[in-house]
C-alpha cells in the first residue's frame, strides 16, 4: 500500500477518533463542540492537497455523526456544512499564508469559518431571531476554542520536529 495513502487514512482515522470521544463530553451549548477533531486537519492542510483533505474531512464527519446516531439528518447536515466551510477557507488561507502564521491563526480562521458554516445552515432549520444571538454565543467560543486548538497543534508540531531533528 501506498505511504501516502496509509498517511490520509491515518489523519482520517485519528480526526474521526478523536471527533467520537469528543460525543462523551459534556457540552452546555447545543452544537458547541470543542473541536479537537480538527487538530489533524490542521496538519493535514501542511501535508496533503485540497482533495486529500477533503477525503478527510468527509470521512470524518460522516463517521463522528453515524456513531452519534445523527447521520443524514438536518445535524449532520450543519456539521457537514461548516467542515465544508473551514475546508474552503482554511486550506486557501494557510497556503496562502504559511510563511506568516502559526498553526494559532488558522485553527482560530477554521473556527470561525465552521462556526459560521454552521450557523448559515442552521438558519435554513431555525428562526432567525434566536439564531442571530446563538451565533454570536458560538462564533466568540469558536474563536477562544480555536486559540487553544492552535496552541495544542503549535505543541505538537514544536514537539514533533524537535524529537525527530535531535
Amino acid at each position: 500500500m501506498n505511504s501516502k495513502k496509509n498517511k490520509i487514512a491515518f489523519f482520517a482515522g485519528l480526526s474521526a477518533f478523536i471527533g467520537v470521544c469528543e460525543n462523551f463530553i459534556p457540552i452546555p451549548i447545543p452544537f458547541l463542540r470543542l473541536g479537537l477533531s480538527n487538530i489533524p486537519v490542521c496538519f493535514s492542510f501542511t501535508l496533503f492537497n485540497f482533495f486529500e483533505c477533503s477525503f478527510i474531512i468527509i470521512f470524518k464527519t460522516i463517521l463522528i455523526h453515524f456513531f452519534k446516531g445523527t447521520l443524514f439528518s438536518y445535524v449532520f447536515l450543519i456539521g457537514l456544512s461548516g467542515n465544508v466551510l473551514f475546508l474552503l477557507i482554511g486550506y486557501p488561507f494557510y497556503h496562502i499564508f504559511k510563511k506568516y502564521i502559526s498553526f494559532i491563526s488558522l485553527s482560530i480562521v477554521g473556527a470561525f469559518s465552521h462556526n459560521l458554516g454552521q450557523i448559515l445552515t442552521a438558519s435554513l432549520f431555525i428562526p432567525k431571531g434566536p439564531l442571530f444571538y446563538f451565533g454570536i454565543i458560538l462564533i466568540s467560543i469558536g474563536i477562544v476554542l480555536g486559540f487553544i486548538n492552535g496552541i495544542i497543534c503549535n505543541i505538537i508540531n514544536n514537539n514533533f520536529f524537535i524529537r525527530y531533528l535531535a
